[in-house]
């Protein structure tokens, strides 16, 4: 039976990523209308625009970097990709904090849903990759376990934290885990591996499922 242990290391740090990256998105996502009411104005259809645009943004970003990663080879733009869109994530927190009306917020979102898309995609490619084949199903199941947890905790926590501290102390708190998440990226660069693997074959690519990311 595969146990952890055994997952190689860029796989388990790809997880550990992903685990800080969804507790940081999950403090905010089931309250985020209610910060936009008390915080940038007090209309509902503002939370349904902003909703809108970050998943267009996203949409309309994800082919034009997936065929740039594509075209170049080995795998050090999807590590930079990875690297720099995670990054960016993290300081969607600090940009809410100084949102003032809803074009500041439109805008962040258009920026979020940017850096989204390097990260989603190129971490997709990178898991891919790097799986162990012989523990596909259980490395897939390790991930969805992972992050299920963390938006499960993260989703009362988030509430929590308003009641006692406030928005403020809330996107703080997502600026310091969503940097966490980027940090444990950074220590890939060390691994000389995740530059010199070539891409795995057609057929591995269609054994692999789609990350799940619904939340982001």
């Amino acid at each position: 039976m595969p146990r952890t242990k055994h997952i190689n290391k860029i796989i388990k740090t790809l997880i550990f990523s992903d685990f800080f990256l969804f507790f940081g998105i999950g403090l905010l996502t089931p309250i985020f209308a209610l910060f936009i009411m008390e915080n940038i104005e007090n209309k509902i259809e503002i939370v349904g625009y902003a909703t809108t645009i970050y998943w267009l943004t996203r949409l309309v970003a994800t082919i034009p970097v997936s065929r740039i990663m594509d075209k170049i080879k080995g795998h050090r733009d999807e590590y930079y990709f990875l690297v720099f869109g995670t990054f960016f994530v993290a300081f969607v927190p600090l940009l809410l904090l100084m949102a003032k009306d809803p074009l500041h917020l439109y805008l962040i979102q258009v920026f979020n849903g940017v850096a989204m898309s390097m990260a989603v995609q190129s971490w997709r490619i990178l898991f891919t990759t790097f799986i162990d084949k012989p523990m596909m199903g259980f490395e897939w199941s390790v991930e969805d376990v992972g992050i299920s947890i963390s938006t499960a905790i993260s989703a009362s926590l988030g509430a929590f934290i308003v009641k006692l501290f406030g928005f403020p102390v809330l996107l703080a708190s997502m600026f310091l885990l969503e940097l966490v998440g980027t940090l444990f990226l950074v220590f890939l660069y060390r691994s000389k591996k995740i530059f010199t693997k070539p891409a795995p074959s057609l057929s591995d690519v269609d054994k692999a499922p789609l990350k799940i990311d619904s939340i982001k």
